[in-house]
């Protein structure tokens, strides 16, 4: 019965070609997953079942080369996995340096915090907690949000938060061709 709700949503396949983004590849079937409310159950073996070429080739020898026994992964640990394999350690290192480095400059706070999140995927272990992301979100905004920020912000605030109250219209400056 699930799979064939699964199969009417006509989801996606990855091969591993370099035009495919693997991380939106898992935050597709992520959501569709959470609708169907299979992701921690069975939902590793749907996404498998979506990979084609080399990807599913990859995912066969790490089936065949676990013990015998082993549990099933989780959907953390897949997606751990799958990153790992598909983006090679020197392009997560290259996507993690930019977002340490990360600065608002001359953004609009809606396209630093696009290029934050974007970005913020590939530093997971740096933000395993919020006041991580929050600290980090609000150490890369320009110079004057960041003070008006230090007033308005307490020690327990969401990530959201934090981004609701920077895109506040006080914030926005116009900048020279009328660009905000």
């Amino acid at each position: 019965m699930r799979l064939d709700k699964f199969t009417k949503l006509f989801p996606i396949h990855f091969s591993g070609a370099p035009s495919e983004d693997p991380q939106d590849y898992l935050y597709y079937f992520h959501e569709v997953l959470c609708n169907l409310g299979i992701v921690e159950t069975i939902g590793v073996d749907f996404v498998v079942f979506q990979m084609t070429g080399s990807t599913k080739r990859w995912w066969q020898d790490y089936v065949l080369n676990r013990p015998a026994g082993s549990p099933s992964l989780t959907w953390d640990q897949f997606s751990q996995l799958f990153l790992e394999k598909i983006i090679p350690f020197t392009l997560r290192e290259v996507y993690r340096r930019q977002f340490e480095r990360l600065q608002q400059g001359s953004m609009a706070v809606t396209q630093y915090e696009t290029r934050f999140v974007d970005l913020a995927c590939h530093a997971v272990i740096l933000l395993l907690i919020e006041r991580g992301r929050v600290r980090r979100f609000i150490d890369g905004l320009t110079l004057s949000i960041r003070l008006q920020m230090a007033k308005e912000t307490e020690d327990d605030i969401s990530f959201s938060r934090v981004v609701e109250i920077t895109r506040r219209p006080r914030w926005l400056v116009v900048k020279r061709g009328g660009g905000i």
